[in-house]
């Protein structure tokens, strides 16, 4: 059987997880948003907006980076 404090130091682990990639996707979304804004003609809004997102930390640690694209 489980220890309950391993299995909740395990479920958050996973949070912790879920919250990077999050952080990422809004960034790429952020990213892409400027990217429309640009194709369409327009100029991004601002500076924070304007920062693009080109590689992500995988979960497991390490110096392994990916690229996630939709």
């Amino acid at each position: 059987m489980t220890n309950i404090y391993d299995a909740i130091k395990e479920k958050e682990n996973q949070i912790a997880i879920f919250q990077a990639q999050i952080s990422g996707l809004q960034a790429e979304i952020e990213a892409l948003r400027v990217a429309a804004r640009i194709l369409e003609g327009g100029a991004p809004v601002s500076t924070e907006a304007a920062r693009p997102v080109a590689v992500q930390s995988t979960a497991n640690g390490g110096d392994k980076t990916k690229r996630v694209w939709p």
